[in-house]
């Protein structure tokens, strides 16, 4: 039992980024070997109302994703205000009507004045930038190519 504890992260109850950006690796591999597409959704977390703290309430409004993933998927917290959701065996049309769906979720369930900025990468049409993702992390200027300037 301790050692899930290593894995998830308290506050939220996602994977620690360490594991998260393992798993995808794996599911890379996974997906380079069969054949198999799968998602990457990336939610930056931006607090529209602050109401005392700011990281507070990007760690509780974080904590609603756990229910709003299959538990085929993962979830983890890969920074502060920043949560990523591997989409396990999706191509781009089901992992679009997933992130809609986790979206819907995480909004009715409250997130705590937090608006959740998405964005989505398909495996293997993105491939390029998982890697990048894989290789340096989850900067700032990622979250700035989101959905909507991808499909302009």
């Amino acid at each position: 039992m301790e050692q899930m504890w290593i894995l998830i992260d308290g506050g939220t109850g996602l994977h620690v980024a360490w594991y998260f950006w393992l798993r995808v690796l794996d599911e890379v591999n996974r997906s380079t070997r069969y054949g198999t597409p799968f998602g990457l959704l990336l939610l930056e977390g931006q607090v529209e109302a602050p109401a005392g703290k700011p990281l507070r309430q990007l760690e509780e409004a974080g904590s609603t994703v756990p229910r709003a993933i299959r538990s085929t998927d993962m979830g983890g917290i890969v920074a502060p205000g920043r949560v990523a959701v591997l989409l396990t065996h999706q191509d781009a049309e089901s992992a679009e009507q997933a992130r809609d769906r986790i979206l819907e979720r995480m909004t009715a369930a409250g997130t705590c004045g937090v608006r959740w900025l998405p964005t989505l990468l398909t495996y293997p049409e993105d491939a390029a930038e998982i890697a990048t993702l894989l290789t340096t992390g989850w900067r700032p200027d990622a979250a700035a190519h989101s959905d909507a300037q991808r499909s302009a």
